[in-house]
């Protein structure tokens, strides 16, 4: 369940980008709205067609759920509200473009993020491997090099997608690959969330839209007549200046996610295990604390070494509560982890080992081991973004 409703107080925390005032009634409330709000405008986009506002409309909503919690900014989230901005406040001819642009630089930077050493031996090689199954699988060194394939052809079709000649072959190609990924991470297969699912299915559709379906020349579209209420914005120039340059950042600014600057899925680092982590453990002593929902992603202490040590599944316990993957970021599962640990007064019984993005070439990681929830907040005072949840 990707939105959290107030009343469940003990289930998955909240961590918000900012720190918000007033109660958890105050963030449920406006979290009740916002939700009301995204599914009206939906409505009112299918039913009445009024596009302009609908867009704004959705747009609000989907920042204010996303302010909430860092958790929301799903990649299909994060899409979403950029192209809501698109259409809601600039001309449809202009803004089909700016639409273009950012579907070339999810494949581009998905792309980009799978050309790495973790990428290739792992979801790389298991992907191949699973294809080959019908052949009877191939050798491990094999696999690991056929990896690479998989994020070659992918940004083949991401640079075919720039060009007007090989824009059409390229949708195709675009289109069979969510598909083939839907047949891979299916059920059927390794077991993907629903919703990522759904995201490839909706993007293969997408690609389709806007790449295949428009076989007019460039004159052809410039000419062809829109309705009056998706053609002309109603944004003012001001507005319209804001909206260019917050989609130029957000085709920009994943080249600095290697570094640091921008999170991992705004990077549209996609099935990459490269990103941060935090590996999160609980004492065997304070185990009997925990909830039902939370115990259950205990694993038992398999190294025997009797510390009495467990590791909690954040991935599993994430997706078991909100139907989505867990946010792949160090920062936010640091603070989530503070979160549950100060409302279970944990204290010195749950430890970190933060890990650094994985190095492009090795695969090795920098990593930090905090213990006690005191140092866990010391450590996560550091970063900017991110707070406590009320």
């Amino acid at each position: 369940m990707w939105f959290h409703p107030w009343w469940q107080e003990l289930g998955f925390p909240r961590v918000p980008w900012v720190a918000m005032p007033g109660g958890a009634w105050a963030v449920g409330a406006i979290e009740t709205a916002a939700l009301l709000g995204l599914v009206i405008g939906l409505a009112a986009l299918m039913i009445l067609r009024l596009h302009r506002w609908c867009w704004w409309g959705i747009a609000a909503a989907l920042a204010a759920l996303i302010v909430l919690d860092q958790h929301r900014l799903q990649p299909w989230a994060y899409q979403s509200l950029l192209y809501a901005v698109i259409l809601g406040g600039l001309p449809w001819r202009e803004g089909r473009r700016w639409l273009m642009a950012l579907a070339i630089s999810v494949y581009f930077y998905s792309a980009l993020g799978k050309l790495d050493f973790q990428f290739v031996h792992t979801v790389g090689h298991q992907m191949v491997q699973t294809l080959a199954a019908p052949i009877g699988g191939l050798g491990e060194t094999t696999a690991t090099k056929l990896a690479f394939a998989l994020p070659l052809g992918e940004l083949s079709i991401a640079l075919a997608l720039m060009f007007p000649r090989t824009r059409r072959i390229a949708g195709v190609a675009a289109a069979a690959m969510h598909l083939t990924l839907i047949g891979l991470l299916g059920p059927w297969s390794l077991g993907h969330s629903l919703g990522v699912l759904a995201w490839n299915g909706l993007l293969a559709v997408e690609v389709v839209l806007l790449f295949v379906v428009a076989t007019r020349t460039a004159t052809e579209v410039e000419t062809t007549e829109q309705p009056e209420s998706i053609d002309r914005s109603h944004a003012t120039p001001a507005v319209s200046w804001a909206i260019r340059i917050v989609v130029f950042a957000a085709l920009l600014l994943p080249l600095t996610e290697r570094l640091g600057y921008w999170d991992h899925w705004t990077s549209w680092a996609l099935y990459s295990p490269h990103n941060s982590r935090a590996d999160v453990q609980i004492h065997d002593s304070v185990a009997d604390r925990l909830p039902d929902h939370l115990a259950m992603f205990l694993a038992d202490d398999e190294d025997g070494d009797g510390d009495r040590w467990h590791d909690l599944d954040l991935g599993g316990w994430s997706l078991d509560q909100r139907r989505v993957p867990i946010y792949p970021q160090a920062r936010y599962q640091l603070q989530l982890a503070l979160a549950f640990s100060n409302r279970h007064d944990l204290g010195p019984a749950v430890r970190v080992k933060l890990k650094s993005a994985s190095d492009r070439w090795t695969g090795k990681r920098q990593e930090t081991f905090l213990i006690g929830a005191d140092e866990l907040e010391r450590h996560a005072d550091r970063y900017w973004l991110g707070a406590p949840s009320p």
